[in-house]
């Protein structure tokens, strides 16, 4: 897993693919491929979810995704398509926080590191976060601790409508789900705070 961040645009980057779950609160405004989170479809890992500021509209910060997707194909990772190794459709869920400066999403590919934080938020007129649940989980269970992680945004006293990403690092840590829920609203809430 790694974290890259540049003005305007975080990506967090799952290559070989990671359980992610979300949940949107207020109307989904600026988002991408959140129905693939369902624990019922049939792409079960993602290789990226992206944060983005959104401008005005949301158009800006789904256009940086676009980046995201590229680099990624070009170097063969995604859900695969065809027999050849590039032959692939990464799927990189996404939201923006509308009111922000849109960022390159390629760009924070290039600047990712293994420094991964436990969580990232952006607040704009809406606001997007992600925490990242060092443990493994299905779909269903990382769903429920996107859930719970939103609690992090209204302790912090973040009202506007707000999707919030859970990524699980599929270390076999055998955390209860409980703690990892509360985990994640406390990691959101400081991660509210800092921004």
């Amino acid at each position: 897993m790694l974290v890259g961040r540049v003005p305007g645009v975080a990506v967090v980057l799952t290559p070989a693919g990671a359980v992610a779950g979300v949940d949107v609160r207020g109307a989904p405004v600026g988002t991408r491929e959140l129905d693939l989170l369902d624990p019922s479809t049939l792409v079960q890992r993602v290789h990226a979810v992206v944060l983005a500021g959104g401008g005005l509209s949301g158009v800006d910060g789904l256009s940086g995704v676009d980046g995201v997707v590229r680099w990624l194909a070009e170097r063969g990772h995604g859900f695969p398509v065809g027999a050849r190794p590039f032959e692939v459709v990464p799927i990189v869920p996404a939201a923006v926080a509308l009111g922000l400066a849109s960022g390159d999403g390629r760009a924070a590919c290039e600047a990712a590191s293994a420094d991964v934080p436990p969580a990232l938020a952006m607040i704009g007129e809406t606001a997007v976060g992600l925490v990242v649940v060092d443990a493994e989980v299905g779909p269903a269970e990382c769903r429920r601790v996107a859930m719970s992680a939103h609690d992090g945004f209204a302790r912090a006293g973040v009202t506007v409508p707000a999707t919030v990403f859970a990524i699980a690092t599929g270390n076999p840590t055998d955390t209860p789900l409980n703690t990892l829920c509360t985990t994640a609203a406390d990691a959101l809430e400081h991660a509210a705070r800092t921004t």
